[in-house]
């Protein structure tokens, strides 16, 4: 049996996409594990150290490295020198890459094994709306992308606008692998006409401005009614998604659950919301799990015109999709549905829960690695 390392810098355990990757894979191949363990996980067989320094001059030298363009101390810190040569006493036909910080070391323990990176996003615009990033971490990135891309053996990523600008800036071809979740057979939980129940579920990081979706609750008639499932990512920006929340009737932030039980969670509410602006270019290009765990859980969809997103709310026909990102047009669209239709867009997105599973995928990235290693 083929042996294929996975590398990524989480808890593959409570992270969807290498999760997935992994249950995918397992069984046709030997997997091995590199990541970062959290209370419960136990799907790490090697633990990944911690990135940067952890010291105060070391923080001090570091930052100064940044600027001035030096990145080898970096990429190779000795904990990750220290943990090459764990790496590179095994021996694997295949490395996969979850992160583009870890690529450097995949390819200098891969001997002769292939290298498929899943580039999740477009990396140099990662976190451009933030100064900090923009002046340390942009250029670091890409250089990254520029020195080590074009060694990959195979690259896929997450939606085709994020896929055509790796082609544009990096002359790389990627292939899309969209974020699916298993397959779930649930029926849609029937409309209340007086009460419509709407969910937002994700990371609360002041790059989505989730402000927006609770100031559309402004706008939107008393039938409806919004929670916000969210994971703190930023302790000020959640303090204040929590203050503006205390001043609404209609709007309420819900502890999260495990990532594995969102779509059955998720199946009593009748409207999946997203009204995410282009701050990013990531963001711009955004196609995210949750809209998939929305069809997934049966919900209608609700979202701005995000490019990537637009196209599969109106080739499903599951929802509806706003003219521009104003809180208030969104809104306004709301407003003008009733219980029967939104009923139908969450059949329809039954309909679409059928081709749009992780089972599907499963198959597609056989396919690919089986191109790649054979079994």
């Amino acid at each position: 049996m083929k042996s294929v390392l996975v590398l990524c810098y989480c808890d593959p355990s409570g992270n969807p996409r290498p999760n997935r990757l992994i249950q995918c894979l397992k069984g046709t191949y030997k997997i091995r594990v590199g990541g970062t363990a959290t209370a419960g996980g136990n799907m790490i067989d090697f633990a990944v150290p911690e990135f940067g320094a952890k010291t105060l001059p070391g923080k001090i030298s570091h930052a100064i490295f940044f600027l001035i363009g030096y990145y080898k101390p970096m990429i190779w810190t000795a904990a990750f020198r220290k943990f090459r040569q764990i790496l590179i006493a095994e021996r694997f036909d295949l490395v996969i890459v979850h992160d583009l910080m870890l690529l450097p070391l995949a390819l200098s323990v891969s001997k002769k094994a292939r290298i498929l990176f899943d580039a999740r996003e477009y990396y140099p615009s990662q976190a451009e709306d933030q100064v900090k990033w923009r002046v340390f971490f942009r250029n670091f990135n890409k250089h990254l992308c520029e020195k080590y891309l074009n060694r990959c053996d195979k690259i896929i990523t997450v939606s085709e606008g994020i896929a055509r600008e790796y082609k544009t800036q990096h002359a790389i071809t990627s292939e899309v692998l969209v974020s699916l979740p298993y397959y779930c057979d649930v029926q849609p939980a029937s409309v209340k006409p007086d009460k419509i129940m709407m969910m937002h579920h994700g990371s609360a990081g002041s790059s989505r401005k989730i402000e927006l979706m609770i100031e559309m609750m402004d706008y939107t008639d008393k039938r409806f009614e919004l929670d916000l499932m969210l994971v703190p990512d930023n302790e000020s920006y959640f303090n204040k998604l929590s203050n503006m929340v205390k001043g609404r009737e209609n709007v309420r932030i819900i502890p999260p659950v495990r990532y594995e039980e969102i779509i059955p969670f998720i199946n009593r509410y009748d409207i999946g919301l997203f009204l995410v602006p282009h701050s990013t270019l990531n963001l711009r290009y955004v196609l995210p799990n949750k809209l998939f765990e929305f069809i997934q859980a049966r919900l209608a969809v609700a979202i701005g015109p995000s490019i990537e997103m637009k196209k599969i709310v109106e080739k499903y026909d599951c929802g509806i999709v706003a003219k521009d990102f104003n809180p208030k047009s969104l809104a306004e669209k709301l407003n003008s549905l009733n219980a029967e239709e939104i009923m139908r867009f969450k059949k329809q997105s039954g309909l679409a829960a059928r081709e749009l599973n992780a089972e599907a995928n499963c198959e597609r990235l056989k396919c690919i690695v089986h191109d790649l290693i054979g079994e």
